[in-house]
């Protein structure tokens, strides 16, 4: 079972953030930051990455330092979206005018919603 925040927006559309690990943001990175309309980070994440790559393209020499240096900083990068992905979802949320109602333990975020929104019709 993961632990959920549930966020409810303004229009009442509810979000669910797992806490801890953000395995969408490690696996997909600037595709995961552009979904989740974390702009700036999106952005900064893919020109780093195309820069990375016309890095290693246009090398001549040292090609196994320039591979392991590009592969090392872009698996730096991956691994800040998987440890922070989550937290920064929540306060792009939190900016944006979600409002933090509840905290639901739930297999998935489907779930966690679904379950949200049956315990406020019950209420």
């Amino acid at each position: 079972m993961n632990q959920f925040k549930m966020y409810v927006g303004q229009k009442g559309d509810i979000k669910a953030v797992k806490n801890g690990w953000c395995w969408t943001g490690f696996l997909f990175t600037y595709a995961w930051g552009a979904i989740s309309k974390l702009w700036s980070l999106s952005l900064f994440s893919f020109m780093l990455h195309f820069t990375l790559l016309i890095f290693m393209v246009t090398a001549e020499a040292n090609l196994e330092i320039v591979f392991n240096f590009t592969a090392g900083v872009w698996l730096v990068v991956k691994f800040f979206f998987g440890l922070k992905g989550n937290e920064l979802y929540e306060k792009a949320l939190l900016e944006s005018g979600y409002e933090l109602n509840d905290t639901i333990f739930c297999i998935n975020a489907e779930n966690a919603v679904y379950q949200f929104q049956s315990k406020q019709t019950a209420a």
